[in-house]
């Protein structure tokens, strides 16, 4: 897994919640909330 970005504050992934979301690429997980699945 390659850490391609980091945005260290959103507001907007979780409503009233600070939070940090973390880009990747080559990520096998298959998450379902993933912003990047095509990475």
């Amino acid at each position: 897994m390659n850490i391609q970005g980091l945005q260290k504050l959103t507001l907007l992934d979780y409503p009233g919640v600070v939070a940090c979301t973390v880009f990747t690429g080559g990520c096998n997980f298959r998450c379902p909330f993933c912003h990047n699945a095509s990475l």
